[in-house]
């Protein structure tokens, strides 16, 4: 079974790649997405769509998740700290499929 990599759009950061290696991943704590009471660069890079909104994040742990995609781009997501999510330690340096739900968005 292949790995996958959802995403809800196709955000400017995967820069129209099909697949990416995952290459790192680090644990982020909920203060670290602010920085004297503002939103850090992390959190709007990840978060921000084609049409220049960005998403709505919940408070709590995620996961930094690097990769590697396959025109040599190098781009990260953010996903919630669950135990479902806690398989992605053990595909350091496997591939993903990248799959964007809505491609228009």
């Amino acid at each position: 079974m292949a790995n996958v990599i959802k995403f809800g759009c196709n955000y400017p950061k995967l820069c129209n790649q099909a697949r990416a290696k995952l290459v790192w991943v680090d644990l982020i704590l909920d203060g670290d997405f602010v920085v004297e009471g503002k939103v850090n660069a992390l959190l709007e890079y990840d978060t921000k769509r084609p049409d220049g909104t960005q998403r709505d994040i919940e408070q709590g742990n995620y996961y930094l998740l690097f990769f590697v995609g396959d025109k040599g781009i190098m781009f990260s997501t953010l996903r919630k700290r669950t135990k479902e999510n806690k398989k992605y330690l053990t595909k350091i340096g496997r591939w993903f499929d990248v799959e964007v739900k809505d491609a228009n968005i």
